[in-house]
């Protein structure tokens, strides 16, 4: 899938709000994405009512787990492989990329959608190597857009200016009543991935960073994994990736790409809120990684975040792990050669913190 994909599978009903409140530019190019999420929305709508019918009271006396392992941390630092490759551990149930795409259907509508969605759904991510396909690990954050139609995305899918679109939901959360429905929808979409898994969460999303306070309300039990890196490699791969998905999937043509300050900005504001969030947790819930150490050395660092959490670390797990990282071996990351003004930029911004974490400013 090249365009439109993130709302794809959204119901007609949430998706025709989020038209009517932001509207789109009437230029072939956007009537032809409008029109796909126009039919998708129609049959993800009839799936919905469907599974509402089949599943709704197995849902409402499902009892939510209270105790996720949670991935936090800004984009481009390694959760992805991170979240790959802890998945791999047959005690956890997370959310797939057919999960979080048709988050009000999945657990009935999985026969009548994949062989249209495996067509679209195949090959590497657009910013990067990273595999795709239906039942590979997906962070949250596009189930709960479809099922709330809240997400900072929003912005992203209709930009409104070129201010960076993360600035504009200074919280990434809700307000008023439809921060309730947020939650419920939260507690929903866990509940069903829970129906035929009694296993422990592993949730992965960089949004979840502004979230701690609330998590810990929903979760009580949940544990974190903050994970980070260079800044001279995350900024520019964070602007990388935004431009693409932005370009890939806005409705209208205010789409910028985001400014090398901007990013170092947010990135800078979102360490500072998890350094004084994981304040208020106990040290068996809260551990950070480096995703240069992580990346030396994986089975370690599992190893350790294993140690500090309790959890119990096997030999199957360890094998499942390795065969991965064969699997990967010809993997190229994407690598940034910075000019000295963008690495002089970056490192104004954020001196305290790379100085805190001994990340080198050359």
């Amino acid at each position: 899938m090249k365009s439109a994909y993130l709302i794809a599978g959204m119901r007609l009903s949430i998706f025709l709000k989020l038209i009517w409140e932001n509207g789109i530019s009437l230029t072939p190019k956007y009537l032809v994405r409008f029109l796909f999420l126009l039919q998708n929305g129609f049959w993800a709508s009839i799936f919905y009512r469907k599974e509402k019918k089949i599943y709704e009271q197995k849902i409402i006396v499902q009892k939510l787990s209270t105790n996720p392992v949670i991935i936090i941390g800004h984009w481009r630092t390694g959760s992805t492989y991170l979240h790959q490759l802890l998945s791999l551990d047959p005690n956890f149930v997370t959310s797939n990329v057919f999960q979080a795409s048709i988050p009000d259907s999945f657990l009935t509508s999985r026969k009548s959608y994949e062989p249209i969605m495996q067509r679209f759904v195949k090959g590497t991510r657009p910013m990067d190597q990273v595999k795709l396909g239906l039942d590979e690990p997906l962070e949250d954050e596009y189930a709960l857009f479809r099922l709330t139609s809240y997400s900072p995305l929003k912005h992203l899918i209709f930009p409104k200016s070129d201010t960076y679109f993360l600035k504009l939901e200074p919280d990434f959360l809700p307000t008023d009543n439809k921060l309730e429905e947020w939650k419920n929808a939260l507690k929903l979409f866990y509940k069903k991935l829970l129906i035929f898994n009694k296993k422990t969460i592993l949730i992965k999303n960089p949004f979840h960073s502004y979230r701690l306070n609330l998590l810990n309300e929903i979760f009580p039990d949940s544990k974190y994994i903050h994970i980070i890196r260079h800044p001279y490699q995350v900024v520019p791969s964070t602007q990388r990736m935004w431009d693409i998905v932005g370009s890939q999937n806005s409705l209208n043509k205010n789409w910028c790409k985001p400014k090398l300050n901007e990013v170092a900005e947010e990135m800078i504001k979102m360490m500072q809120k998890i350094d004084a969030d994981k304040k208020k947790l106990t040290e068996n819930r809260f551990i950070e990684i480096k995703f240069e150490d992580f990346e030396k050395d994986p089975i370690q660092t599992i190893k350790a975040i294993y140690n500090q959490f309790g959890i119990i670390y096997t030999e199957g797990f360890q094998k499942q792990i390795e065969n991965f990282i064969f699997s990967i071996k010809d993997y190229k990351k994407n690598d940034y050669i910075l000019p000295l003004e963008d690495k002089k930029a970056i490192s104004e911004i954020m001196k305290s913190w790379m100085t805190k974490y001994e990340y080198s400013f050359n």
